[in-house]
């Protein structure tokens, strides 16, 4: 099954509620569209820490480039910004260990 995108909202100056968040898939993965000042918010719901993985699909000099692994803490909230399309590309892949962990995206 393909990659399930999650949804950005556009902030504005009139302000807007927060959306819906979007549930971690850890069998199918997600992709995030990525500008490079699309930001990532991740909280997780649980009483145990749990992991995101910024995937790097980029390859430098024929090896691959090291993702980014993050650990949420326990009924924490995470937010990820500034995610270099260079690195990340502007459809940047999003692997999470546990459905505990729900993501939300906003774009400036």
């Amino acid at each position: 099954m393909p990659r399930a995108s999650i949804p950005v909202t556009r902030l504005s100056d009139a302000g807007h509620a927060d959306p819906e968040e979007t549930v971690g898939d850890p069998a199918n993965g997600h992709s995030l569209p990525n500008t490079g000042k699309t930001v990532l918010r991740v909280r997780n719901d649980d009483e145990a820490a749990h992991t995101l993985t910024l995937v790097t699909p980029i390859t430098v000099g024929g090896k691959n480039v090291e993702d980014t692994e993050v650990t949420i803490p326990a009924g924490a909230t995470l937010s990820f910004g500034s995610l270099s399309t260079a690195l990340y590309g502007s459809s940047t892949p999003i692997d999470v260990d546990s459905a505990q962990l729900k993501l939300t995206a906003f774009e400036p």
